[in-house]
């Protein structure tokens, strides 16, 4: 990866982390000034927004990210995250087969190195390939520094860009959907959009089957980004009964590759997002 992009990108991480740290000379100051009460309110605004903008997933507060389709119409998008795995991978694929769906699946660089061979059959069944990051930190990720949050989203980029040289990935999404304030800006300058979703049901916590459609069902409308699981007890069951939810709902599942954003675009859905 370019030595020159990585260090400009974390000079500009590190000058953002350093403002975002701006007001804590100023709580010192207002405590030193004998005023504990307007030192604890900055304190407890700055501390509730950077969790918000960290913690939850479709909070757009620290960058850009798509949150639903551009296109008006009858589209929706299934993405499927954490893989690829041994089992589930092929079954999953065989079952967009039947029902003929194209997926964005969010691939996991440590799990891709070990089947090359799945995410090959990914693209060559006219599905689009994602970026999660090379090892998948899920507790500790909107934590990181920005130098691990580069090894981590440029090393799984460098994976799939390697193991697929003409289709790599184009879209990004961070481990539970937690980012902090450098997460974006790190992943636009690889060239890669934030992508989040619309409609999911908890499948990487529950295994109740029927219960994880219906939450999806509820949010299911046009223009949705679906996302569903591998790697998890019910990830072949869910895969089954989302898809047979999304083949009977009458909206269409086009190739991933065929969804164009403009930037203007991304701004709108930032915007619109429900």
């Amino acid at each position: 990866m370019n030595t020159a992009l990585r260090a400009s990108t974390l000079r500009h991480a590190y000058v953002r982390f350093a403002l975002a740290l701006s007001p804590v000379p100023v709580v010192v100051w207002l405590v030193w000034r004998g005023q504990p009460l307007a030192a604890a309110l900055l304190f407890c605004t700055v501390l509730t927004t950077m969790t918000i903008g960290t913690l939850v997933p479709r909070c757009a507060l620290f960058g850009r990210m798509i949150k639903r389709l551009p296109q008006a119409g009858d589209q929706a998008l299934l993405t499927i995250d954490d893989g690829p795995h041994p089992v589930h991978t092929p079954a999953i694929l065989d079952i967009l087969d039947r029902h003929r769906i194209k997926a964005l699946f969010f691939l996991v660089g440590d799990r891709a190195a070990q089947h090359p061979e799945l995410v090959r059959d990914i693209l060559a069944r006219g599905h689009e390939i994602g970026n999660h990051t090379q090892t998948h930190p899920a507790g500790t990720f909107w934590m990181l520094r920005p130098a691990r949050l580069w090894r981590e989203i440029a090393g799984c980029q460098e994976t799939l860009a390697a193991l697929c040289p003409g289709q790599p990935p184009r879209f990004f999404r961070p481990p539970a959907g937690h980012h902090n304030l450098v997460t974006s800006l790190i992943a636009r300058s690889l060239g890669l959009r934030m992508m989040m979703w619309s409609a999911r049901g908890f499948d990487g916590v529950l295994t109740d089957v029927p219960a994880i459609t219906r939450r999806i069902a509820l949010r299911l409308k046009p223009g949705a980004i679906v996302l569903i699981h591998e790697g998890t007890p019910v990830a072949v069951e869910v895969a089954e009964a989302v898809t047979s939810l999304l083949a009977a709902s009458g909206l269409t599942c086009e190739p991933p590759a065929s969804l164009a954003f403009r930037d203007d675009e991304v701004v709108v859905e930032r915007r619109a997002a429900p």
